[in-house]
């Protein structure tokens, strides 16, 4: 039921509904590539090839405050405080806590990326390379980022936008 009010200048309108407070949650993960039809459309890409361990199917759904509940699809990894780094057409983020990604690999070697589609596109021409990774997944951790990087011997950054001096002095 709607209520019509009247303003100062005695014109009527419909007083306004609140804005929809959706929130989302994991419903359940799989390895990517398990639904038939994913496999296909990432192998008919020349996709198939650069999947890796973190990347998974990623099944959620967003709840409406008058709780409808709508489900979704998509690319996404876990982060290293709970939380799902998310990938879909219409949909970039995190649900849940938002936190960096570190890919356990070459103890002695580190490459800093800011988002694991960055490293992936590294991956593809690196194929048989396998350092440890750290993806930041938001740029507020950069400090943080700093700070593990001075446990490795040797720090690349695959960062497109800051420069790569930044993890050199110090570490």
């Amino acid at each position: 039921m709607n209520t019509i009010t009247v303003n100062q200048n005695n014109s009527c309108h419909r007083k306004r509904k609140p804005a929809q407070l959706p929130y989302y949650r994991v419903q359940y993960d799989i390895p990517l590539g398990d639904t038939p039809s994913v496999r296909t459309c990432l192998e008919s890409s020349g996709l198939w090839e650069l999947v890796t361990g973190p990347l998974r199917e990623v099944y959620y759904y967003k709840v409406y405050e008058n709780q409808k509940r709508k489900n979704f699809c998509a690319i996404g990894w876990p982060n290293e405080n709970g939380g799902w780094e998310i990938r879909h057409p219409r949909y970039t983020g995190c649900i849940g806590p938002k936190g960096m990604t570190f890919i356990a690999g070459k103890p002695d070697r580190l490459l800093v990326f800011t988002d694991l589609t960055d490293y992936l596109c590294w991956k593809y021409d690196h194929k048989n390379d396998f350092p440890s990774l750290l993806i930041l997944n938001h740029p507020e951790f950069l400090p943080a980022a700093r700070k593990r990087a001075a446990q490795f011997a040797s720090v690349t950054v695959g960062f497109d936008r800051i420069p790569q001096n930044l993890f050199t002095n110090g570490v």
